[in-house]
């Protein structure tokens, strides 16, 4: 009987420690918390001593020994990083403009990324905007200040692309590149304001000559027309009192040619009342008579 109660003494001793044991194991467990939640749209980096191993870690649990490896995540949302540029156009101008780079991180590049910069902030002052500058500086000297304006969409453009090539080299997937307005001096912008206001003087001065020689050129056509009117007009009755003064002279002549002396006396005759006139001058052939006797005559 006393062997049997030592033998559960014993047991009872021995439960007893591996329970505390297991209790203090768990208590360190979750003191040194080994366990690592990799949450979507971020990625696990592996670290032995401090050490970034190339295998990401993708959402999930993860576990790391204490002491020897830890976890550190890494976002692989996009990101922006903006920056403030001034640059000098191919005529000299100071141009200011704001550019924005909206890239992430693939998971696979998550190691590379946290080995040589750790965070984006370091990212962005270190590679991202001295790259911008570079690159719109680049492109900006190659127009002048009105042409930053009148070809925007093309100086947008290679800004674009001279962006994503530079950016390459440091595995970033760049999704847009925008650029704000270029902004110039306040002075080169009166100066554009007051040329373009003396191009809008000059067109309009332009389109009122035009208008004027325009109604001009009309009134010419227009005395022009009533000129040769007028010349045909006086043309048409000249001919019109022509052909009548041709007309009556040919009539004339055929009146004159066909009046006769027996047709007049005739015509006399035909006209005559009877009566004798009363008193006739010294001289004086009687009527007919003396016409009829000079021509017997």
């Amino acid at each position: 009987m006393m062997r049997f109660g030592a033998s559960n003494e014993l047991f009872s001793s021995g439960v007893f420690k591996v329970g505390i044991a297991a209790v203090l194991a768990l208590v360190v467990l979750l003191i040194l918390n080994p366990f690592y939640q990799v949450t979507s749209g971020y990625c696990g980096v592996l670290l032995n001593f401090g050490s970034v191993q190339p295998m990401p870690l993708n959402p999930g649990l993860r576990f790391a020994i204490p002491f020897y490896q830890q976890i550190v995540l890494v976002s692989t949302q996009p990101q922006t990083v903006t920056s403030d540029e001034r640059a000098a156009t191919h005529d000299l101008q100071n141009v200011h403009t704001s550019v924005s780079v909206t890239f992430h991180i693939n998971p696979a590049d998550a190691p590379g990324f946290y080995r040589d910069f750790r965070a984006f902030g370091v990212l962005g002052s270190r590679i991202i905007g001295p790259t911008v500058s570079n690159d719109v500086k680049a492109v900006t000297a190659n127009y002048n200040a009105e042409e930053l304006i009148t070809k925007r969409d093309i100086v947008d453009g290679q800004i674009k692309d001279l962006v994503i090539r530079s950016l390459l080299p440091y595995h970033l997937s760049i999704e847009a590149v925008n650029i704000s307005n270029f902004a110039f001096s306040q002075v080169y912008e009166q100066a554009i304001e007051a040329k373009q206001v003396a191009q809008q003087q000059a067109l309009q001065a332009q389109y009122t000559l035009q208008q004027t020689q325009i109604s001009a050129q009309q009134q010419v056509v227009q005395a022009k027309a009533q000129a040769d009117a007028a010349i045909a007009t006086a043309q048409g009755q000249a001919q019109a009192l022509l052909v009548t003064s041709q007309a009556q002279a040919k009539a004339n002549t055929l009146v004159s040619q066909s009046l006769t002396a027996p047709l007049l006396q005739q015509k006399a005759l035909d006209r005559w009342n009877g009566t004798m006139p009363t008193y006739l001058s010294a001289g004086a052939p009687l009527p007919f008579i003396g016409s009829t006797i000079s021509q017997e005559k």
